[in-house]
């Protein structure tokens, strides 16, 4: 799949081993919203799955759904470059997800994600559960889900090249 080769190639690194691929079903999840009010404006409650934006009769249907795994220390700048996607793409079937695997103090995550002024879900696995579920062992990784709950990409973009190659993927989801 091309899209998949072009998300990878901006990776520092290949993406290690995980326990989803391209075509297969994601693993749906469901966490606590960091950002509660953006949470409650999507979904009317504090906890957000991936079903409510993708799968079989999702409530809120996604063509395009970016889950950007990440901690404070390792892809937290990406966050800005999802925040300019979900308004870029506000409108056209995109949500944007974020999935942190902080695991210190949540008061501290909420301030913090608070002060970035994120327009979408900033979601708390502070065990780590979701994020072992899907093999992440270097964070970031940045998993795109289509409309029918399989995967469409996965890589580790960073840097410069993460905003292009995230909209690419997007624009290759809902052209189809």
């Amino acid at each position: 799949m091309f899209l998949f080769l072009m998300l990878a190639q901006f990776a520092v690194a290949a993406p290690q081993p995980l326990s989803v691929s391209p075509g297969e079903p994601a693993l749906v999840f469901g966490l606590p919203s960091v950002n509660e009010t953006v949470a409650v404006s999507l979904v009317n409650r504090s906890q957000i799955s991936l079903a409510d934006f993708t799968g079989i009769m999702p409530p809120q249907p996604r063509k395009a759904v970016v889950v950007h795994f990440f901690d404070k220390s390792h892809g937290s700048g990406t966050l800005k470059v999802l925040n300019r996607l979900q308004k870029r793409f506000a409108g056209k079937s995109v949500q944007m997800l974020a999935v942190c695997a902080d695991e210190g103090n949540p008061n501290a995550l909420t301030e913090w994600v608070e002060s970035q002024k994120l327009t979408f879900p900033v979601l708390r696995d502070g065990h780590g559960v979701v994020v072992d579920r899907y093999g992440i062992t270097e964070l970031p990784v940045t998993v795109v889900v289509d409309e029918h709950g399989r995967v469409f990409a996965i890589g580790q973009p960073k840097g410069e090249t993460a905003e292009a190659a995230i909209e690419a993927e997007i624009n290759g989801l809902i052209r189809r």
